[in-house]
Parts: structure tokens; C-alpha cells; sequence
């Protein structure tokens, strides 16, 4: 038999030979077994199972591939919970958590609320969580993301109705109106992709990340129908990328004069949301 410690030495010198992060392969074997960093030093002598070491070498060897490591293990943590994804959704990121908190903070008690694009179902799950008054749709064009946010919402016993379709084309369709929209769209242009990590590239969905109008398409399609899905006062939130700000305050404020546009930065600093409160 071996050691956590040994099968891990090794499987560092293996990323260290392919140029790949060691500490990549500290996060794959805590996130299977499902160890905190401590419990990762207690635990690094103990030896591995014989079902403990061929899972971990399957997992190894996806990792260094090119696999992240939350398809691997099948979760990523949003917000402090666990959400399942696969290479159907776009693997929640830590930036998002502040656009979701910062479009929570404009909500009141009972306001009905929409996620467009919902990927795993990250945002309007953990919306729920935090204030259950509201009422929550999320809708996203994938069938198989929603298979995904359905079964998140499920294992996070929340009710959220979840609509398939395109932009808002789905609330139109049911004459849903709202209090607050938030969206974090595909808004990467195509011709970007040549900055973008490999890994990104080759396993996430290119859906959740690319859009046509050099990434503008799905928000001027959720600008051109926000009038018939928004209730007076209602919050605006949009995810942008971080060079995207000026031009899509531009357009709102193009469409609708009498808004007042905010753009938000992130804690790094980089322009990160796009807010606005609708006319009354």
C-alpha cells in the first residue's frame, strides 16, 4: 500500500514535468475526498485504499489533460455550497458571487426575480437561499444546463421555475413581469479566444462563453425586451467583461435616455457590472 503523501509527491513531479500548477493536484485530491486543507496534513500519511488510489489516478490523469478539476469531481463551490457541473455549464466563478450579492442588496421582500442564462442554476439558487420570499425564475437555451440547475435546486431544496428559451423570449411567452433581472451572459467576442486558457477552450461550453456583436448579442437582446418584462422600479444587474463597460452603458443609455447607468468594479478592481434601476 501508499501514502496519501507519496501518491501525492508523485502526481506533483508529473505536473511539474508538463508545466502545470502543483497545487492543482492538492485541490483534486481534496476535492474527492472532500478535505479541507488541514484535514489534507492529517491525513497525509494514512494509506490509500486500493479503490481510493485507482480513483485518484483516473482523476490524475483527466487533470493532466487539460480537465478541470470541477468537472472531474463533478461540483464547484459558489458562495460557500457545493453546485453540481459538467461540460454543459459554465463552471461558476468567485467574480460572480459579487454580482449576485451586489443585485441581492437591491431586492425587497416577495419581489419576483429572473436569472437569464442560468448555467448551473449558481445565482437564482443561492438568491433563494439567501431571502426565501422572493420569487425565482431562471431560464437558459441549453436543456441539458437546466437538466443541471434542476437537479442543483432539487439537492438544495429550493423551488425555483426554471423556463427554457432564449433571452427573455420565455418570460415574454408566459407573460411573466419582474422586480429585478440579472444575467451573466456569453459576452466573450470570438476573436478573443486566442487569450483565453486551453482549458477553458477545450471543455467549457462555448454557449455560456461566446456571443456574436463582438459579445453584445445576448445583452441587446435582453435590452430590446426589457420593457415587457419589467415591472416599474425594477433592478438591472449584468456580469460584463472587464472591457466591456463603457460601450454597454452606451447602448442602454442609447435605448433608454432616462436611465441611470452604474458601472461596478470587482474586487480586483475590474469593471464588473452593469446596474441600473428602471423608470417608475
Amino acid at each position: 500500500m501508499v501514502s496519501f503523501k507519496s501518491v501525492l509527491d508523485r502526481a506533483k513531479l508529473e505536473c511539474s514535468e508538463q508545466n502545470i500548477e502543483t497545487t492543482r493536484v492538492e485541490w483534486l485530491m481534496m476535492d474527492m475526498f472532500q478535505w479541507s486543507r488541514a484535514a489534507l496534513i492529517v491525513h497525509l500519511n494514512d494509506e490509500m485504499t486500493t479503490e481510493q488510489l485507482q480513483r485518484f489516478d483516473i482523476a490524475k490523469a483527466r487533470m493532466l489533460k487539460g480537465e478541470p478539476i470541477q468537472y472531474i469531481v463533478g461540483y464547484q463551490s459558489f458562495y460557500g455550497e457545493n453546485f453540481k457541473v459538467n461540460r454543459h455549464c459554465l463552471i461558476p466563478r468567485p467574480e460572480t458571487e459579487e454580482v449576485m450579492l451586489h443585485f441581492s442588496q437591491s431586492l425587497k421582500h416577495g419581489d419576483t426575480i429572473v436569472d437569464i442564462g442560468t448555467g448551473s442554476g449558481n445565482i437564482p439558487i443561492m438568491l433563494k437561499k439567501i431571502d426565501t420570499s422572493l420569487i425565482v425564475y431562471a431560464t437558459d437555451i441549453s436543456e441539458e444546463a437546466l437538466t443541471v440547475a434542476k437537479e442543483n435546486a432539487q439537492q438544495h431544496q429550493v423551488d425555483i421555475e426554471f423556463l427554457k428559451g432564449d433571452a427573455l423570449k420565455p418570460l415574454i411567452a408566459q407573460g411573466v413581469k419582474v422586480n429585478g433581472l440579472i444575467s451573466n451572459p456569453p459576452y466573450i467576442d470570438q476573436a478573443d479566444a486566442t487569450f483565453m486558457e486551453d482549458t477553458v477552450l477545450s471543455y467549457e461550453p462555448h454557449s455560456a462563453l461566446f456571443a456574436n456583436d463582438q459579445g453584445y448579442r445576448v445583452y441587446n437582446d435582453i435590452l430590446a425586451d426589457l420593457p415587457k418584462v419589467l415591472l416599474p422600479g425594477a433592478q438591472v444587474v449584468f456580469e460584463i467583461g472587464y472591457n466591456q463597460g463603457p460601450t454597454l452603458k452606451d447602448k442602454i443609455q442609447t435605448m433608454y435616455p432616462e436611465l441611470m447607468v452604474s458601472i461596478v468594479q470587482d474586487i480586483n478592481h475590474n469593471d464588473r457590472i452593469i446596474s441600473f434601476k428602471w423608470h417608475d
